[in-house]
């Protein structure tokens, strides 16, 4: 419940709020951060799933075509779970320099499916000086918001499920 609010409230402040803060056209993307975050934290299915999800909503709301950003978050997802079982999920540095380079990597997936399948697009010195390395900045800057927040919502979550358990088994 939490992940579906939370893309629709992101939805919402991308389609919006984030207008006012373009730097070079590099807008901020929201539904990268949350997935990545969400498949470090959790695992590398679950991940895939919700970059999937998230994906597929960003393909209908924002793109002309279906599947792209639902196959570049999949594939971002499930590799933030990877990342998950091999890096320390209690520090901030890890997830935030995750969210830098999958940036990097789901901006280039982008770029070479756009450029294979509709043989257009920016040249890639442009694009990445413009807009996926700002992009990347924003995303690290709103990882550092975002992660805590759903790293101690679901630990704590684990923390009052494992105390209900127990407390069962003692009634028990």
């Amino acid at each position: 419940m939490l992940v579906g609010a939370s893309f629709i409230l992101a939805l919402l402040i991308e389609g919006s709020v984030f207008s006012f803060f373009i730097l070079e056209k590099a807008l901020p993307d929201i539904f990268l951060v949350l997935v990545v975050s969400l498949g470090f934290i959790l695992d590398e299915r679950r991940g895939a799933v919700i970059g999937l999800c998230a994906g597929l909503l960003q393909d209908v709301i924002f793109s002309s075509a279906l599947g792209y950003f639902a196959l570049a978050k999949m594939v971002l997802g499930y590799g933030a779970g990877l990342m998950g079982r091999e890096l320390y999920r209690e520090q901030l540095m890890a997830p935030a320099v995750l969210v830098f380079a999958a940036t990097l990597a789901h901006e280039f997936i982008l770029y070479l499916l756009v450029n294979w399948l509709m043989s257009s697009g920016l040249p890639a010195e442009w694009s990445l000086s413009r807009l996926f390395i700002p992009k990347a900045f924003y995303n690290t800057a709103f990882t550092l918001l975002i992660y805590p927040l759903f790293y101690r919502f679901y630990y704590r979550g684990r923390q009052l499920k494992s105390g209900l358990q127990r407390r069962r088994r003692v009634l028990q």
